[in-house]
């Protein structure tokens, strides 16, 4: 894995107080940026099935009095999981399970969850936890400023600096102004600019300053490694067209190359699709964190 470190600090942006989890890589640039007030990955229910859909082969679960879940049936019914029920490819309502939150929903679709043997079960279950365990090496370096964070995890690195806190060391400010921009400029003197809408995002490539002076490929090449760079720091999931500039079917391939490339690490499941008809490089990538918001 490229996460090499992993700072939780908090700070305020905007008027707002946040909690946030940033990852880093060997080179200190940031990978994932987490609002931890946000996100529910991580936590644990004991859950009910509260409706089977047997169109789908999964359940909408009931987490709490507010909370809905959903988990597929194959996932709910391992073989180490026995049930009352005889016949195992049936749902027991009556039961009670543990599950673990994978995914953060989108809108007021149901969180996705994964099953929990209990002998599993652990207590205190957190994001923080979870990140830790899934996405990073046993040999990452965790640093918080926050003492309720320390206490909880004491092999965290606790850093105090009266004179400079953990927020302005990471120049967290400067990364959320960057966050919360639809321009991202690039080294060469061109940027990108990303345009969310509901049903897709649109990433436009523009040679900008650098205009007649390096070939559209080599802007190319740069664009996707700040476009994929955002993506993931963003969370930016589902339908993504990304409008490189204009270059020969051969040099396109190339890019198809590089894209492939660069994804290679991305925790989400993403599938670089070709060129349209159009000239559009289109993506996808599956939904793990929510896109961040202030």
């Amino acid at each position: 894995m490229n996460i090499k470190k992993v700072v939780i600090t908090t700070g305020i942006y905007l008027d707002k107080e946040l909690r946030l989890l940033v990852s880093f890589d060997e080179n200190d640039k940031p990978v994932d940026l987490i609002n931890l007030d946000v996100t529910k990955i991580g936590e644990v229910y004991l859950a009910t099935v509260e409706k089977v859909l047997n169109d789908v082969d999964g359940c909408i679960l009931k987490l709490d009095s507010n909370t809905k879940g959903y988990i597929e049936n194959k996932k709910l019914i391992p073989d180490s999981y026995v049930t009352r029920h005889s016949d195992k490819k049936k749902v027991c309502q009556e039961d009670q399970f543990y599950v673990q939150i994978y995914q953060d929903r989108k809108g007021i679709k149901p969180y996705s969850c994964n099953f929990i043997k209990q002998e599993d079960y652990t207590e205190n279950p957190t994001f923080i936890k979870y990140y830790l365990g899934n996405y990073c090496d046993s040999d990452t370096e965790v640093i918080t400023d926050m003492p309720d964070i320390h206490e909880a995890n004491p092999s965290f690195r606790y850093y105090i600096d009266d004179s400079l806190s953990l927020w302005n060391l990471y120049g967290l400010t400067k990364l959320l102004d960057n966050i919360c921009s639809r321009i991202c400029h690039l080294k060469s003197g061109g940027n990108i600019v990303i345009e969310p809408t509901e049903a897709l995002t649109v990433i436009d490539v523009n040679s900008g300053k650098n205009y007649g002076k390096q070939k559209p490929f080599e802007v190319n090449v740069e664009a996707l490694e700040a476009a994929f760079s955002e993506i993931r720091l963003r969370s930016i999931s589902g339908i993504i067209l990304i409008d490189l500039l204009k270059v020969s079917k051969a040099e396109e391939e190339k890019l198809i190359e590089v894209a492939n490339s660069l994804v290679d690490e991305d925790i989400s499941r993403i599938t670089i699709h070709g060129f349209s008809n159009l000239g559009l490089l289109e993506v996808t990538r599956s939904k793990i964190f929510s896109t961040f918001t202030i």
